[in-house]
């Protein structure tokens, strides 16, 4: 694991996730977010005994199993105080309340992997937290209560706020709990002006408008995928289909889950601005363009 110094205090470690650390004395370290697994927090771990650091908090951007896979075998290991935001840390404590979410029931065992579901960790809601040199900004919609960490150097850890265009053409329907929101923290984000932005999925960079730009206008191309759709299908599954085939998702339960929970809330949004209705016709789900 490559760590990159950004401040006098701000360190990350470089990965598929990335990883923060914030220096809270010459000896403690707060980490920001911890990878996808054990093994994800056994490296982290690696990298702080080689610093000579102790883990003393851990804040998780959100609740999702990429983020807190970490979290219990460093908690285990240092006793380490976590925080995130109160309804995600629900999710953190009952990781098996993440894949319910996307199931809508008990989940399927084939839902309940390591995937969309880590090992329980106690976490405690942010607004406990206390922590010189640390800031918590708001940056919901891509889940219940995302939220990004800001650091005495100027450092913005933005976790799924949003994701490098690299990534984007690769998967373009990320998944999102509220479109509309996402779409907020979007246009909250041009507004800033830290020295540098961490996603957790992407590359460190000093200027994001390009990257949020490109964010907003996939969403609003999947928005308008949706419409068009709706032309001609008229039902759920006739939807999500046509989705899955114009991006070339892979089908599998997961996926199914995962994207389609992410075109429910862009069917929310709509509906809100009156654009389509939906209703329950013969046993089926009804979409119709207004």
């Amino acid at each position: 694991m490559a760590m990159k110094k950004l401040g006098e205090k701000t360190y990350v470690i470089e990965n598929l996730v990335n990883v923060g650390i914030y220096l809270i004395n010459d000896n403690e370290v707060c980490l920001i977010d911890t990878g996808s697994s054990k093994d994800y927090g056994k490296n982290i771990a690696k990298v702080l005994e080689e610093n000579n650091w102790t883990l003393k908090y851990i804040i998780n951007t959100h609740s999702h199993a990429d983020h807190i896979g970490g979290n219990s075998y460093l908690q285990e290991k240092y006793h380490a105080l976590i925080y995130a935001e109160k309804t995600e840390s629900y999710f953190i404590n009952n990781p098996l309340l993440e894949p319910a979410l996307m199931y809508g029931a008990k989940p399927l065992d084939s839902l309940c992997t390591s995937f969309l579901m880590a090992r329980p960790s106690s976490c405690e809601d942010i607004k406990n937290m206390d922590i010189e040199g640390l800031k918590i900004v708001d940056l919901k919609g891509h889940s219940f209560g995302l939220i990004g960490v800001a650091t005495s150097d100027n450092v913005l850890f933005v976790g799924d706020a949003y994701t490098s265009e690299r990534i984007l053409n690769k998967y373009a329907i990320q998944y999102t709990y509220d479109v509309e929101e996402f779409l907020k923290t979007l246009d909250y984000l041009e507004t800033t002006n830290y020295d540098y932005y961490v996603p957790s999925h992407g590359e460190i960079e000093k200027d994001i408008r390009k990257t949020v730009d490109v964010n907003r206008q996939t969403t609003l191309a999947i928005e308008n995928d949706i419409l068009n759709i709706l032309d001609h299908k008229h039902f759920y599954n006739e939807l999500l289909n046509e989705l899955f085939l114009k991006n070339h998702i892979k089908s599998s339960v997961e996926q199914y889950h995962i994207i389609g929970t992410t075109i429910k809330s862009f069917l929310t949004k709509l509906v809100k601005e009156d654009k389509i209705e939906i209703i329950v016709k013969d046993g089926s789900l009804w979409i119709s363009k207004k």
